[in-house]
């Protein structure tokens, strides 16, 4: 028996703006109780002027670090799990512990943070449990090790795209450590993968002189592209010697279709090998399940057929048959399943196991590498609040991130979960956000309001606009 490994400690941040979805719904010509009653959402988290990826992570490292008296000197790895990343060659987390040391310097001195090792990692929303995995491996290889896990996104989707209603932001830091104190990870990790396009932030390419000709086109202009860009050559621009312009875009291209039967197939690919390494009966062993929740629903929605399966393998297939009206046969499983979500014996099931993880997600909505983790803290927390006793029940997690990845594991609950738990009051803090009208959601998502709603306690103050700091970015700590 391997040593007991995992969460000891765990922050959030969710940015201080929400959007309420029925104010979307209404403005998108969208039946609210569509997105409410059917994919479980009522507010979607918001990034003012000046929040990204790294002041969201940073918030919530900084949180971390306060709540457990944290040295960082004595952190090993600081390894972040994004798909937001802010540069294609600086790790984002740089940006983070750049902004740690500086807020931390005068209790801990400068540069607190030199001989921690500092990675990104991303497979769109699956990375943060990559980093976790691999950061318990180094705490598994050592005596008295320690790293800090935090996954930070700004779920964005393009306007009015059918994707938008599932936005949301924030971010979650782990302590991870031996004998840890909030539950014990399990050393057995299922994986289910296939390189799939499902979902991808693609660097969008378009010829210069296209560009040119487009605009040239656009206000009956029949001079040459050639000689325009020849004008332009000593803008920094348009003078750079490539011929294509490259396009990063936050918004993703996506198969929403197709993502759902990734997320299915993947999912069940994982469970079954992690099913080969530990023989488990679900129903049994997993009081309560957490997802990757892309939608606060999704997880309900997606493993209905799992379930079914599961009520058959425990003999109770006749009773289940009993509530749909008819039997089970070879030609008419998807409409059975269908029938079987909406079973007293399944929303029981929901009711119990997983509505809890569901809580906070239908109030902030997709955080990408973040969803599963908050899954974690909006269960415990409310089985906290209602006064249950979890120490050393077993939860199963089923991660998922497009291109296409699922990782199955179990978290295990330490005897000292409450002492944690009791300092992320997760309701409390989405209780107490500012609700934002529709035009300055929309301004926010686009750029144009440059000035923030909110004073953060970290923002973005500049980029760099020099040859030798083109684009490298610059943030401030506010007191």
């Amino acid at each position: 028996m391997g040593k007991k490994v995992g969460i000891d400690s765990i922050a959030y941040y969710v940015p201080q703006l929400y959007l309420d979805i029925e104010t979307l719904a209404v403005k998108r010509d969208i039946v609210p109780a569509k997105l409410q009653k059917g994919l479980g959402l009522t507010a979607m988290a918001i990034c003012d002027a000046g929040e990204d990826a790294a002041t969201m992570a940073a918030e919530a490292v900084l949180r971390l670090i306060e709540n457990e008296n944290i040295d960082p000197r004595d952190v090993g790895r600081l390894y972040m799990g994004t798909e937001s990343a802010l540069d294609a060659a600086k790790p984002t987390a740089t940006y983070v512990s750049e902004i740690v040391e500086a807020a931390m310097k005068e209790k801990y001195g400068e540069r607190c943070m030199k001989n921690c090792d500092v990675l990104d990692m991303t497979f769109a929303c699956v990375g943060g449990v990559d980093a976790m995995m691999n950061c318990l491996d180094y705490v598994r290889a050592g005596e008295g090790r320690r790293a800090i896990v935090v996954v930070a996104d700004n779920a964005k989707y393009a306007l009015a795209s059918s994707g938008e209603y599932t936005q949301g932001a924030g971010a979650v830091a782990m302590l991870l450590s031996e004998n840890p104190r909030l539950c014990v990870v399990s050393d057995e990790v299922g994986v289910g993968m296939q390189g799939v396009g499902d979902f991808y932030k693609p660097h969008h390419s378009y010829d210069k002189k296209e560009l040119v000709r487009a605009v040239l086109d656009a206000v009956g202009n029949a001079e040459d592209a050639s000689e325009v860009l020849s004008r332009l050559s000593a803008n920094e621009f348009w003078g750079h010697r490539d011929v294509n312009v490259l396009v990063h875009r936050d918004e993703p291209v996506f198969d929403g279709p197709l993502s759902n039967d990734c997320y299915c197939a993947r999912i069940d690919e994982a469970l079954a090998d992690f099913l080969k390494l530990v023989p488990t009966d679900v129903l049994e062993d997993w009081p309560y399940i957490l997802f990757h929740q892309p939608y606060a629903y999704q997880g309900r929605r997606m493993i209905v057929g799992n379930w079914v399966e599961w009520i058959k393998e425990a003999g109770r297939l006749s009773e289940l048959e009993g509530e749909v009206g008819y039997a089970l046969a070879a030609d008419n499983v998807k409409d059975f399943c269908k029938a079987a979500s909406k079973t007293p014996m399944y929303l029981s099931f929901v009711n119990e196991r997983i509505e809890r993880g569901e809580r906070a997600s239908t109030l902030i909505g997709n955080m990408y590498t973040g969803s599963i983790f908050m899954s974690l803290i909006s269960t415990l927390r409310a089985l906290w609040e209602e006064g249950k006793e979890m120490e050393g029940v077993t939860m199963g997690c089923f991660s998922y991130g497009s291109g296409s990845k699922s990782k199955v594991f179990t978290l295990t609950v330490s005897p000292e979960w409450k002492s944690v738990i009791e300092k992320n009051d997760i309701f409390y803090t989405l209780d107490n956000r500012i609700k934002v009208d529709f035009d300055t959601y929309e301004a926010l998502h686009t750029g144009e309001k440059k000035e923030a709603v909110t004073a953060g306690r970290v923002r973005l103050e500049k980029t760099g606009d020099t040859p030798l700091n083109s684009g490298l970015r610059y943030y401030k700590i506010n007191k």
